[in-house]
This record gives C-alpha cells, sequence and structure tokens, in this order.
C-alpha cells in the first residue's frame, strides 16, 4: 500500500466572500460554512471565528481538532464511516491543508458527571501555554456551535462531529484549484534490510463510554480487540476521536499527523524495519480484560514478526493496568518494549509518577510531569465563550473568567499529556 500525501501550506488565513486557497492564503465564506455545519435539528446555530498563531487569544470549549483532508480519485474518502462508506484508507492520493485545524468548539445541553464528565482544555494561541496544547500553532477555523432546545448530548455531539467533518472537506477542496503543493511526500513499508531490527508501533486509545471514546472507520471501539492496521490509514482519517477529557485526549488532528509514526516512518528501512501499528483499547472493565488485552496485543506483534514495540497510551487512570499488561505479556513472549509515556507525580513531584508498574517496563521514555504548575497571562480575546469551568476532580468545578490570568497545569491545556511528550518535555529525578 503506498499513499502520495499532497501537502498546501496555508500562510495566512481571512474571512471573504468565497472560500478559496490563493497562493498560501486561505479565504473562508463564514456563512457558508455555517450552513455546512448545521444540521437543522440538534444544532440551533453555528458561528465561525479565525485565530492564527502568536495572538493574544485563548480557545475554550474545545472538543475535537481536525485538519482538512481529502482522497482524490478512487473509491475511498477521507474519514471513512463518516464523510462515506467504511472502505480500507491509506492507498493513493490525499491532498492536505498544512498549517490550519478545524476546531469544534461548544458547551453540551446537559450536564455531564462523574467519570464521563467534559474536561475544559484550553488552547492558548501564545505565552507559556502555547508550548502545552495543540491548535497554538495553526491557522484556526472555529466553528462555535449552540445546542437546539430540547437537544440530548447524545444527538448534539454526533451533530458537531459530522458539521465539523463537512466543513473540513470543504476546506480541503480548495486544494483542486489551487495549483501545485508545496510538498509531496509518499508513505509506504517497501522491503527493508533483513538485519534491521523489525519495530512495531502499539496505540491504545481511550474507550470508556460516550463522550469518552475513540471511532474506527466510524464505530466506537468499544468492542475492538487489538488488530493490526496499516500507519497510512491513520493519515486518512480512519481513527477519530470523540473523547472530550481534553488534557489527556489525542485529537483527531495529532492522529492525522501521528508524531510516532511519522518518527518511524523516517527510520523505516535505515535503523529499523518498521512493520504496522497494533491498535487497541484500555479501560477494560475487569482484570482480566486487561490481561487478555494485553496478551492479544502480544500476539499480533509475535505473528507479525516484532522485535520490538514502541507503545503509547491515551487517557489515565485504570488505563495504565492495561498498557503495563501489555507491556508484561509483550516482554515474556520475547518482545522487547520501550514505553513514551506522561507523568503525574503531583505539583512538586514528589507522589508516585505512574499509576500502575511492572518490572518489565525498564525502557520508560517521560514527557514530564503533567501536575507541575504554571502561569498563563491573561488575554485580549477569547473564542468560543467567556467562562470556562474545569473538571471538579481537578480541584476546580466554579466559573473563571476565561479571559484571566490562571494558575494551571498541563490538565487543564487542550491534549496537554500528549503536547509534552511531542514537544520534549522531560522529567528529572532528584
Amino acid at each position: 500500500m503506498k499513499l502520495t500525501l499532497e501537502t498546501f501550506t496555508v500562510k495566512t488565513i481571512e474571512f471573504g466572500k468565497r472560500t478559496a486557497l490563493t497562493r498560501g492564503m486561505l479565504t473562508v465564506d463564514p456563512d457558508e460554512l455555517a450552513r455546512l455545519a448545521g444540521d437543522g435539528q440538534a444544532i440551533a446555530a453555528v458561528r465561525i471565528e479565525l485565530v492564527s498563531p502568536g495572538e493574544s487569544a485563548r480557545i475554550i470549549h474545545v472538543m475535537d481538532a481536525l485538519e482538512p483532508r481529502i482522497k482524490v480519485g478512487g473509491d475511498t474518502v477521507a474519514f471513512p464511516g463518516f464523510l462515506g462508506p467504511a472502505r480500507t484508507v491509506g492507498g493513493g492520493l490525499t491532498r492536505r491543508l498544512g498549517g490550519v485545524a478545524v476546531l469544534e468548539s461548544a458547551e453540551l445541553p446537559e450536564p455531564t458527571g462523574g467519570i464521563l464528565e467534559f474536561n475544559e482544555g484550553l488552547i492558548d494561541m501564545s505565552g507559556p501555554g502555547a508550548d502545552r496544547c495543540v491548535g497554538s500553532t495553526t491557522h484556526n477555523v472555529v466553528l462555535i456551535f449552540t445546542a437546539a432546545e430540547g437537544a440530548t448530548n447524545r444527538d448534539f455531539e454526533a451533530a458537531v462531529r459530522l458539521g465539523a467533518l463537512r466543513v473540513n472537506r470543504r476546506l480541503a477542496e480548495t486544494t483542486h484549484d489551487a495549483g501545485e503543493p508545496d510538498a509531496v511526500e509518499e508513505f509506504t513499508l517497501g522491503p527493508a534490510d533483513p538485519a534491521l531490527p523489525r519495530v512495531a508501533y502499539s496505540d491504545q486509545v481511550q474507550q470508556q463510554g460516550f463522550l469518552v471514546q475513540t471511532f474506527l472507520y466510524g464505530q466506537p471501539v468499544d468492542a475492538v480487540v487489538p488488530t493490526l492496521l496499516h500507519p497510512n490509514e491513520y493519515f486518512d482519517g480512519a481513527v477519530v476521536s470523540g473523547n472530550y477529557r481534553s488534557m489527556m485526549k489525542t485529537p483527531t488532528w495529532l492522529r492525522l499527523n501521528h508524531p510516532v509514526i511519522r518518527s518511524l516512518y523516517r527510520r523505516h528501512g535505515t535503523e529499523l524495519n518498521f512493520l504496522g501499528v497494533v491498535f487497541g483499547r484500555g479501560h477494560h472493565d475487569d482484570h482480566q480484560l486487561k490481561e487478555r488485552n494485553g496478551y492479544m496485543v502480544a500476539n499480533v506483534a509475535r505473528l507479525i514478526g516484532a522485535q520490538g514495540v514502541l507503545q503509547t497510551l491515551e487517557g489515565t487512570g485504570n488505563t495504565w493496568v492495561d498498557f503495563m499488561q501489555a507491556v508484561k505479556a509483550l516482554e515474556t513472549s520475547g518482545v522487547k518494549t520501550a514505553q513514551l509515556v506522561h507523568e503525574l507525580g503531583g505539583a512538586e513531584g514528589r507522589d508516585w509518577p505512574i499509576v500502575d508498574y511492572t518490572p518489565e517496563a525498564d525502557a520508560i521514555v517521560t514527557g514530564g510531569g503533567a501536575d507541575r504548575r504554571f502561569e498563563i497571562p491573561a488575554v485580549k480575546r477569547v473564542v468560543g465563550g467567556t467562562h470556562v469551568t474545569f473538571s471538579s476532580n481537578e480541584g476546580w468545578g466554579a466559573r473563571t473568567d476565561a479571559s484571566a490570568s490562571l494558575t494551571v497545569s498541563a490538565h487543564e491545556m487542550y491534549a496537554g499529556f500528549w503536547t509534552m511528550q511531542t514537544n520534549g518535555w522531560s522529567a528529572r529525578d532528584f
């Protein structure tokens, strides 16, 4: 399977009467996009705002982040299962708008609580928070949704996702009349020197239920067992986020540009032989299911001949048990492992940094302590609302002025855990 990925880089963004891409300038018609995003049922209104890197701006109530991508030719679509048939993607030609993101911003119409409570995540476009959130480095088309009276969370959330994906596709269509791409990449798992180490990537996604879930080809992964995916499937939107525990989520934008997959591709054929992705979920209901899942991860890895597996997890809490069970099963079956993870550890770094541990996990790479506090300054502009209510689980619970200076941690930043890892944060023993 070979995927050709053409990138059309967006350098500036503005409103206009026609949605088009011209020499790096993305012009968007807000009325057209609002019509595309609405559904006439669960959504009462959609407002569009544009935000660019470096602004004194903060985006709030962010649900998911997307990147405009579209398939060219063939019988498949980007984001299969949502925008078209759930046929296997990852081959052929795909076009993307680089340097831009489509953000969903909304407040759910019904209260949430407990484990499935909606967790606020901030996107700061400048200042110290910008290095700890997804969305601060892209020109953002922010879709601000208002729920219709009587809409349920379930209906509204699904409508928001589909509306944003329709807008995402429309923006990607601008590449058809934009001339030559700025960059062309080809992704294929071609032959490699048999002497190179054979390495797979194990991606453990978050799946706890409605509002804290992941979609594979348009369906929640509740009953998914560890399965083999071609890495190119990620680049075409086969995996979509429905997880609104915002600090620990892996947004769809990040999956489309997956840093681990891209890193392994860069090394394929020179330092290692990249075999593919073992895709699975965490947060199983009991220890037996967690152990079962771990052995199934190991079985898939062994069947494809992996000598080593790089592992990551989405989420925190009891999903660490699933994660460590997979480490143990892989290592005891003869497959070497390394883990890229976030740490907790408390505000001073003196608490236990990870929730679970097995002695076989002896090659852990840390993205730093997510509990450490830092200051983010007041901003001139807030997009998506005026106030935020951080998770009561993080010691907040009261409505807070979104424009104010705040003392926060990665728990309050959008995709804060993953962003610290991808931006090279680490931890120092003391």
